[in-house]
């Protein structure tokens, strides 16, 4: 198990990673740390897995790859109360999942990259929502030609097939991986329009676009917009769920409002809400909200309306993130 920091800790809510990032041996691999692509047998290294069981509680991300080998150790860890967020990055069984011992301690997440970039096709669900997990999809977002249309076609099925979330994430694509893209798909004659999508347009713009538009077709849809962290012994479901939407709308404001992005004050009340491990829920209907440090009134007033179904400040923010 190694310490990873991933490039967003806000829609990949783990500390941890049981074993290496697999190796890919046909097409692409999409690296869920580091949200970028690794093709061929680009993989990380294979690293020597340390079986110890952490003493305090940690939140680890599983590739299917190590669940299916390593079952008996992540009964261990489980039993431990630490939560794994398994991704169905391979082929898995879902009984090759462990029985989770406290509520929203595992969560499956299906990594779903565009055909266009090599991406797999989708994998079932049901299965695994068979057995109370709860189960959705990290959609990887890239530049691909009619990347609206695929956005609303990605949510629609994913939907369709019993994902309870789809969290978008923006991949990161330099050039080489662009040049890759550009060589399968151009042809002989070349893609004038390609060309310009992938070399001469602005990826982050495009890449906030379809994050909007996701979400768009999220709500269209009735499925979640971020990953729940997984519940630890220490950190019970309300905290992670709760610390994992106010971390989410920490980064959608600092990308609507640049330096002037009260979002830092959203991440540092909810790592505060992490380290006391309370249920924000029974906090709020306790009024107690701010014993939590960090929770000052407008944090205080955006986490309730966030969490209960609406109400301003929330309400103002999440018009400005859906306005087309």
């Amino acid at each position: 198990m190694r310490r990873v920091e991933p490039a967003f800790p806000d829609l990949l809510p783990v500390t941890h990673r049981l074993g290496g990032q697999p190796a890919g041996v046909d097409g692409v691999v999409l690296d869920l740390v580091e949200m970028r692509l690794r093709w061929g047998s680009s993989g990380l290294p294979a690293v020597r897995r340390d079986r110890t069981v952490p003493r305090k509680p940690v939140r680890a991300l599983v590739h299917a790859a190590v669940a299916r080998e390593e079952r008996s150790w992540l009964d261990e860890l489980v039993a431990a109360g630490n939560g794994l967020l398994v991704s169905l990055d391979g082929e898995l069984s879902p009984e090759a999942v462990p029985v989770p011992r406290l509520a929203g301690q595992i969560v499956v997440v299906v990594p779903r990259l565009s055909a266009a970039w090599g991406g797999p096709a989708a994998q079932p669900l049901a299965p695994f929502l068979d057995r109370g997990l709860e189960v959705g999809v990290l959609l990887a977002l890239a530049p691909v030609p009619n990347g609206i249309e695929e956005v609303h076609r990605s949510v629609a099925e994913s939907a369709r097939a019993g994902a309870q979330f789809v969290a978008a994430v923006p991949l990161a694509v330099p050039p080489a991986d662009r040049h890759h893209l550009y060589d399968a798909l151009s042809g002989e004659d070349g893609d004038t329009e390609l060309e310009n999508l992938l070399f001469h347009s602005d990826i982050t713009a495009l890449m906030e676009a379809l994050e909007r538009e996701t979400s768009r077709a999220g709500v269209a849809a009735g499925v979640g917009e971020f990953v729940p962290a997984p519940a630890t012994a220490t950190s019970p479901r309300g905290v992670a769920r709760g610390t994992s939407e106010l971390l989410l709308w920490a980064r959608r404001l600092d990308a609507l409002d640049g330096i002037n992005s009260p979002g830092w004050q959203l991440r540092r009340a909810a790592r505060a809400l992490l380290a006391a491990g309370r249920d924000p829920l029974v906090l709020a209907a306790e009024d107690n909200l701010r014993i939590v440090p960090g929770f000052d009134p407008w944090v205080e007033a955006f986490a309730r309306s966030l969490w209960h179904g609406g109400g301003e400040p929330f309400d103002g923010v999440r018009h400005r993130w859906m306005a087309a």
